[in-house]
């Protein structure tokens, strides 16, 4: 029994060829799931014409999939021994995250989140023990284990208070919800201060790319479906342009982001958190291009789609490239790039969001991403920075 239960020690920061282990990747498999329903759900509201609203929603349901996996990924960075007792805490986490996606219909239509929090009590849980067991096997970080693990259970009250006490959807269920996300976002930073976990550099870098790609698979799939529609409209020309802007997005989206190998150059606590927290509009962003795409779909194949109102379209696709491109220069570029290089990707952002008042914008912002892409690229080789 004693081998398939080992001390939780914290890794070796230098190892070598860190790479992301099954069991990580397994747990992509499960916010896959999530992150499509959440898509879906973003799209059939926009598509509805309630925008608002369906932002609103995006938001909350991406940061209940997102945070745990921010949260895992970083601990499996600095403790992961891969015991049987790891695994099977890390298995329970993954059946929580797929109740948390089970509930993201229901979320949309109705508001309700009931099943939702039971699935995320149980990862946090069984998340908060993966802490108990780090503190033990780590004197030197029992503080900050502690920190972390309480946080955790504290917090699951708070949500309880939120999603059961108030009117789901209310101004003040919307706000409180705010306000624990806040709490949330605070327990790292805060148990970070005692002392600093043990993460991978390089093995995090992989792990948000991986990430990244899972999310641009939301814009694949957009434009797979804009090729289906056509063929089965007889070609139908909108369609085909959309999903072959699409296609270019996807591409220039992954270009633009992988064009850096060195993702996180340091490890500066304040950088770190920046360019951890700021993913979130990366992979919000991104996840929501392929939401657009499809509310695009809708507004051509049905002669009312997007409720008669084709700007809605329009702004589904412009507004996330350019908080793709914002989210990139905010977590990247404005460290990496000197003088006027740092400042093009919001120039950018903002005239891509413009395109949105365009009459079919998908081609303009395509061409601008790609215009985008170039000038990185060349920023590249004269407007590096250099570590930090």
């Amino acid at each position: 029994m004693i081998k398939h239960i080992r001390p939780l020690l914290a890794r070796d920061r230098d190892e070598e060829h860190r790479a992301a282990t099954q069991l990580e990747l397994l747990f992509d498999l499960v916010v896959v799931i999530a992150i499509a329903a959440i898509s879906r759900g973003l799209s059939h509201q926009v598509a509805a014409g309630h925008g608002a609203i369906a932002i609103v929603h995006f938001l909350m349901a991406f940061f209940a999939v997102w945070w745990p996996w921010n949260l895992f990924t970083w601990f499996a960075s600095s403790f992961d021994n891969d015991d049987a007792a790891y695994r099977i805490n890390v298995m329970v986490m993954m059946f929580g995250t797929m109740l948390v996606a089970a509930n993201v219909p229901a979320f949309f239509h109705e508001g309700s989140l009931s099943y939702g929090f039971i699935g995320y009590l149980i990862l946090r849980v069984a998340f908060a023990i993966l802490w108990m067991r780090a503190g033990i096997a780590n004197s030197h970080l029992r503080v900050t284990a502690a920190r972390y693990a309480l946080g955790q259970i504290i917090l699951q009250v708070g949500w309880a208070i939120v999603i059961f006490a108030f009117k789901p959807g209310s101004v003040l269920f919307v706000a409180l919800f705010a306000l624990a996300a806040v709490g949330e976002l605070f327990v790292p930073w805060y148990a970070e201060k005692a002392a600093n976990t043990h993460w991978h550099r390089h093995h995090i870098i992989e792990r948000f790319g991986l990430l990244n790609i899972i999310v641009l698979g939301e814009v694949l799939l957009g434009s797979t479906i804009a090729l289906e529609t056509a063929f089965e409209d007889g070609f139908e020309f909108s369609l085909l342009s959309l999903a072959l802007c699409g296609a270019i997005l996807v591409f220039s989206m992954w270009w633009l982001y992988f064009c850096e190998e060195e993702h996180l150059e340091s490890t500066e606590f304040k950088r770190t958190f920046i360019w951890s927290y700021g993913h979130f509009i990366v992979f919000a962003a991104g996840s929501s291009v392929g939401a657009g795409l499809e509310v695009a779909i809708e507004a051509i194949a049905e002669e009312h789609g997007a409720h008669g109102d084709p700007s809605i379209a329009s702004f589904a696709i412009a507004i996330p490239i350019a908080c793709y491109v914002a989210g990139l220069w905010l977590v990247r570029d404005r460290y990496m790039l000197r003088g006027v290089h740092g400042a093009f990707p919001l120039f950018f952002a903002v005239v891509i969001a413009l395109t949105g008042f365009l009459p079919y914008s998908p081609i303009p912002a395509t061409v601008l991403l790609v215009l985008c892409l170039f000038v990185r690229l060349v920023s590249e080789k004269h407007g590096h920075r250099g570590g930090v």
